[in-house]
């Protein structure tokens, strides 16, 4: 008995660490356990003390600090605000609290089950007809943003929730921006070597942005979905590197030395000599790649995903009618994101440090 007190005292008390670090007293959430932490934010179990119903609260520190946090914060809530969507996460309440340095901003969405990432790694069988399933509501997602413009930019399995009914969503919009131009090109956007290296997980982030070339776009989702297709067949990353170095040497190594179109668009000197000193490298089979693990349909369309000149990967609405899918496809009404997203996410660039917080307050304080 004793035991047990100790024990419910402990859970009461990390409780009550939560719900101060969460500065959740003042709101009608009462914090259950931590489930995640973010580069950028920490995500919580909750329970909406109004209903009982349980949500995941996701918050963002410092989000008013500085331009770039109050640009990235109010790109994830326009976003979450105005997207609706099977397979994207859905957001229920949005709140803000002073911090140590300005606003946290708090998001409060639908609680999943898991991620994908979760389900990769245990000992659930993965047949054929579950990643494909799996692949397909990754797709029905990337192709209602990329319609409306917008690149998720951070797809990895720990950002695709699930639940044991196999439904998916995309969650985590900290790094989602709106490309000004269609899928099939190339966009130019503010570019540094820093924020290139902050965009996309190591194993899922995209040569364009492994190599630092200030030229890409919505197809950096498409690299990353591939990858994460691949590991889904192999249980294990599919470019597994350490560091940005390491990172390079293995896709050359399995992908071959890149064009001479994609080397001319390199802007780092680094990078440069990093290929000059790997040498020139000849593909690899897709089928050793995958371990002869992939079925030729699986196998195919993973080739055409994850292809090093980006202008060569197919899009969401292409990859959506391979046959490899034929079998999970639902021919249903394909939804439209609202235009208001996208005039909404192209306002965001030009603001100012002092609009930025302004429209996110407004944005915070409007929600209903």
């Amino acid at each position: 008995m004793a035991g047990l007190n100790r024990d419910r005292m402990l859970t009461d008390l990390a409780k009550r660490k939560l719900q101060i670090e969460f500065k959740l007293d003042t709101s009608p959430y009462e914090g259950v356990v931590a489930i995640g932490v973010g580069a950028f934010g920490t995500v919580c179990e909750a329970i909406d003390q109004r209903t009982d119903a349980r949500v995941a609260i996701k918050k963002i520190v410092h989000a008013s600090a500085t331009s770039t946090l109050a640009r990235r914060t109010l790109r994830e809530v326009y976003v979450l605000r105005h997207i609706h969507h099977d397979n994207l996460v859905i957001l229920l309440d949005m709140f803000q609290n002073r911090g140590s340095l300005g606003t946290d901003v708090y998001l409060v969405m639908e609680l999943m089950e898991g991620n994908l990432d979760y389900v990769i790694r245990s000992n659930q069988i993965m047949d054929n007809n579950l990643i494909a399933f799996f692949l397909y509501q990754i797709l029905r997602g990337l192709r209602y943003l990329h319609k409306a413009g917008i690149a998720h930019r951070d797809l990895k399995p720990s950002n695709l929730l699930v639940n044991s009914d196999c439904h998916l969503r995309i969650g985590d919009f900290g790094m989602a921006k709106l490309s000004q131009i269609d899928e099939f090109n190339e966009e130019v956007e503010e570019h540094s070597f820093y924020m290139t290296q902050q965009i996309a997980t190591l194993p899922y982030r995209a040569p364009e942005l492994l190599f630092s070339i200030p030229e890409h776009s919505m197809n950096v989702d498409i690299w990353a979905t591939g990858c994460i297709f691949a590991e889904m067949v192999l249980r294990r990353e599919l470019f597994a590197g350490h560091n940005v170095s390491s990172q390079i040497k293995i896709l050359v190594m399995n992908m071959g030395t890149p064009s001479v179109r994609f080397k001319e668009m390199i802007t780092s000197r680094e990078t440069r000599w990093l290929l000059e000193d790997i040498g020139s490298m000849d593909a690899r089979q897709w089928n050793d790649i995958l371990e002869h693990q992939a079925t030729p349909e699986a196998q195919n369309l993973i080739e055409l995903m994850v292809q090093l000149n980006p202008w060569e990967r197919v899009n969401a609405e292409m990859a959506l009618n391979h046959p490899y899918l034929r079998n999970v496809k639902r021919h249903d009404d394909e939804k439209i994101c609202p235009f208001k997203v996208k005039m909404d996410m192209a306002a965001v660039d030009n603001m100012s440090h002092e609009e930025l917080i302004e429209t996110l307050s407004s944005e915070l304080s409007s929600f209903v």
